[in-house]
């Protein structure tokens, strides 16, 4: 009776340990989470590999245009586009996969790899596997996986898979191209932005400077004394420190905006965390604000400008003089806004998002119609162009 019972006690666990075990399922990802897509089409494959040590999982995401693509051809435009991944193998058989970012060093640990289309294991080699719109690839390994059918060598891999960030590279300026140099001193620093309003384009001025460094702070204002067409407005941060609130930049009859609260900046390709009066830069330093919104994101909220960057050309003596003598009041307005200029040519109000809110040829403006708050005032001349911050009551 006591042997009857252990039986059947020994059979209802092992019944309930093969319930749980067959009752996991294969981690995976969901292709919107993708932020690494290589190749073009309308058919999407995602690729995933499981290593052990560490215990990592890795997805990328593959677009082709043919109804099918076998697997080999998968891993090899994907070792094509991404430096860090790479692997071995011949004659349809799997002996290694690599990955190595310069921190993760990633290769085979078990002795046997094996992987999954679709949530079923693969019938053939991997380079005669096939794979069609919306399947699944994953790598893995015994030594990391949950056995889930001795008999078929059917494995499962239970890691969250995580999302490869795709490479980038911060589109930089040689100093020797800048045309607009501002300040004086031995040291040079490049300053430059990546502006998304109106469209997506960047350019750059050359700051010198005697000091042995100066805040990214210290650089802007100085910009934006000798150079009338870029401005910028901060306001102090929750956190401590100043933070950028907008940036524009009035060049070739466009008004350029960042929007400082999507803004975030780089120092020599590495993004910064301080805030922009707090960061210093030295001789040989090259400084890009850009916006995520327009960038590539290479880590978790660290992104890069891939937009070829131009060098401003330089502020004309006849734009300064004009600009010096240009006034807007009363400032803060309420019903109507004064310009005082010779040669007026225009004259645009905008929103804190960049939008126009009003245009004038006339130098007595009506503000009756715009909202209280804070906006942007650009006065163009025949020579000049001037950008200022009004406050409407």
């Amino acid at each position: 009776m006591v042997k009857k019972f252990t039986l059947m006690f020994l059979l209802g666990i092992f019944g309930l340990f093969s319930t749980n075990l067959f009752a996991q399922e294969d981690a995976t990802i969901d292709p919107a989470d993708i932020k690494f897509w290589i190749g073009d089409g309308e058919n999407e494959v995602v690729f995933i590999v499981n290593w052990a040590e560490p215990d990592t999982a890795l997805a990328w995401g593959y677009r082709f245009n043919e109804p099918l693509v076998t697997v080999e051809t998968v891993m090899d435009d994907i070792a094509a586009a991404d430096s860090r991944f790479s692997y071995t193998g011949s004659n349809g058989w799997l002996s290694d996969i690599f990955f190595n970012d310069g921190v993760l060093n990633l290769q085979l640990v078990g002795q046997w790899w094996m992987y999954i289309v679709s949530g079923e294991m693969a019938g053939s080699g991997y380079t005669a596997q096939t794979v069609q719109n919306g399947d699944y690839i994953k790598w893995g390994d015994e030594s990391c996986g949950i056995i889930v059918d001795p008999a078929t060598y059917a494995y499962i891999w239970t890691k969250e898979v995580a999302a490869v960030y795709p490479l980038a590279d911060e589109a930089m300026i040689d100093p020797s191209e800048i045309v607009y140099w501002i300040g004086e001193g031995e040291n040079e620093a490049v300053f430059a932005v990546n502006f998304a309003d109106p469209e997506n384009v960047c350019y750059a001025w050359g700051y010198k400077f005697a000091a042995e460094s100066v805040t990214i702070k210290e650089m802007m204002e100085a910009i934006a004394a000798e150079d009338h067409r870029f401005a910028f407005i901060d306001e102090p941060s929750s956190w401590g420190g100043m933070m950028l609130t907008e940036l524009t930049l009035d060049y070739d009859e466009n008004h350029y905006v960042l929007n400082g609260y999507n803004a975030m900046y780089n120092v020599n390709g590495v993004q910064s965390w301080l805030t922009f009066d707090e960061q210093t830069v030295v001789n040989g330093d090259f400084v890009k604000w850009g916006d995520y919104n327009v960038g590539t994101e290479i880590a978790s909220w660290v992104y890069v400008w891939e937009t070829t960057v131009q060098p401003i050309t330089a502020y004309d003596a006849v734009d300064e003089v004009e600009a010096a003598t240009l006034s807007v009041y009363p400032n803060p307005a309420t019903d109507r806004l004064y310009v005082d200029v010779e040669n007026l040519q225009r004259v645009e109000i905008y929103d804190m998002a960049g939008r126009i809110v009003l245009t004038s040829v006339a130098s007595v403006i009506d503000l009756n119609d715009v909202e209280t708050g804070v906006y942007f005032v650009t006065v163009r001349t025949e020579n000049a162009v001037k950008t200022t911050k009004l406050v409407v009551k």
